[in-house]
């Protein structure tokens, strides 16, 4: 099994959107939970052929419909039993979320990170949606050393800043996806004009990287955290976290500017 969701029901919805109409009416059937048929008579029940729920099958990214209906036959039993023991399962996707990210980790990429930034005091931090929040969290570390961090949160926003951005002018981007197409004009138009650019992603093969003078990589959402168990700006955090511990322990220089800070919060 491809996916590693023992829940067939958080396994046909992290799918939904890539469904077609038939197989939409397949996925009702088991999220309805109605009873247990063999291949033909469910195909003859909501009227698909039996390849139809083959492909299905293969779109959750199990092997058959036998596996289909030993998965399902598991959910069921685990609807039965008590709900609101659901703890151990959120802790475990945040240890398997370090343990990803620990995977990850490329410690001269991060002491890149950390050089330009030492390097330069106006910093931008472009990032759409739950990114914005990671923005936030970064301004808040890095202004204690002095730096003026600016957030852009919309692609409006990011679209002007890259039309203002001048030579030496450094910009971090957090995108997991890394797709989006505004984002990598803006960036373009940055390069034009002599920005440097710094990027956090979960996709290797992003088109932004390129343009970047350095890349750190977050972990992936595997099927049932990207269904929002786990908040999505979490694989950023990390990766933030991590460039700060290093900042600090590299550039130690500034740590003056960090007690000055400290105090101030303090009172």
């Amino acid at each position: 099994m491809e996916n590693k969701v023992d829940d067939l029901f958080l396994l046909i919805e992290s799918h939904r959107n890539s469904f077609t109409s038939v197989e939409q009416n397949i996925a009702d059937y088991f999220i309805s939970k109605q009873e247990v048929l063999s291949i033909s008579e469910l195909a003859k029940k909501i009227s698909v052929s039996p390849p139809s729920i083959t492909r299905f099958c293969k779109k959750l990214g199990l092997n058959n419909f036998k596996e289909l209906i030993f998965l399902y036959s598991l959910s069921l039993n685990d609807q039965t039993e008590d709900a609101s023991n659901i703890s151990t399962p959120v802790t475990a996707s945040y240890h398997a979320l370090a343990t990803r990210s620990d995977a990850a980790y490329r410690s001269q990429a991060v002491e890149n990170f950390c050089d330009l930034i030492d390097a330069t005091r106006i910093i931008m931090f472009w990032g759409l949606g739950f990114n914005s929040f990671a923005g936030n969290d970064f301004e808040f570390k890095f202004a204690r050393f002095g730096k003026v961090i600016q957030v852009y949160s919309d692609q409006h926003s990011i679209s002007l800043s890259a039309s203002s951005l001048q030579k030496g002018d450094l910009v971090l981007i957090a995108s997991l996806r890394g797709q989006d197409k505004d984002m990598l004009e803006a960036v373009k138009v940055g390069r034009t004009k002599g920005a440097k650019f710094l990027m956090i992603t979960s996709n290797e093969d992003s088109p932004i990287v390129d343009y970047c003078e350095e890349t750190v990589y977050a972990a992936n959402f595997s099927a049932d955290e990207a269904l929002g168990n786990i908040s999505p700006q979490i694989p950023v955090l990390i990766q933030l976290d991590i460039i700060y511990s290093k900042y600090v322990k590299k550039h130690k220089g500034n740590i003056s500017k960090w007690v000055q800070s400290e105090n101030i919060l303090k009172r």
